[in-house]
């Protein structure tokens, strides 16, 4: 089945999920390098009429939910610590912070609650792919309703004319 119209919109509406997306991760204040904003691609599958939404970098996973991240990487958090204009012998004790808990002084945790600073408490900082789906689900609905229409418009169209040919030679 070749739903044309439909292609073609899973293709807009990919790039308008991936700006949403970029846009809950500078709110969550994600941002630091950017690496994972920028790799996010949308793909339409073939002719499945599947769009994912891919990325090259493993961590999004860790941002978007904490508790899926194992390990805390000394590396990024040195990125971080000379974007953000810290001291770099800040990284080690951010990294110690991450990785030990509080009440047990377990090492190995990655801690709770992920976010250790927040701008007055309010900033949520998990689930961006969530979030952003729930607030995208009616603007999607809105821009892949036409399109759907039309195929199965054209579908019917096609089906009729089959029809009307089949029955016509007998």
């Amino acid at each position: 089945m070749y739903l044309k119209h439909t292609y073609k919109k899973l293709s807009k509406v990919g790039f308008m999920i991936v700006k949403g997306l970029r846009e809950e991760l500078v709110a969550q204040k994600h941002n630091a390098t950017h690496k994972l904003s920028n790799s996010l691609k949308p793909r339409v599958k073939g002719k499945s009429g599947v769009m994912d939404i891919v990325t090259s970098k493993l961590y999004w996973r860790a941002v978007n939910n904490p508790k899926a991240a194992k390990k805390s990487n000394i590396d990024e958090i040195k990125k971080w610590v000379a974007v953000k204009g810290l001291p770099p012998s800040s990284a080690y004790p951010i990294l110690e912070k991450l990785n030990t808990n509080k009440k047990t002084n377990r090492k190995g945790f990655y801690g709770q609650p992920y976010v250790r600073w927040t701008e007055g408490n309010n900033l949520q900082r998990t689930d961006f792919a969530g979030i952003t789906a729930r607030k995208y689900k009616n603007k999607v609905a809105t821009e892949l309703a036409p399109a759907i229409g039309k195929d199965v418009v054209a579908m019917i169209r096609k089906e009729i004319k089959q029809n009307y040919k089949r029955a016509k030679t007998i």
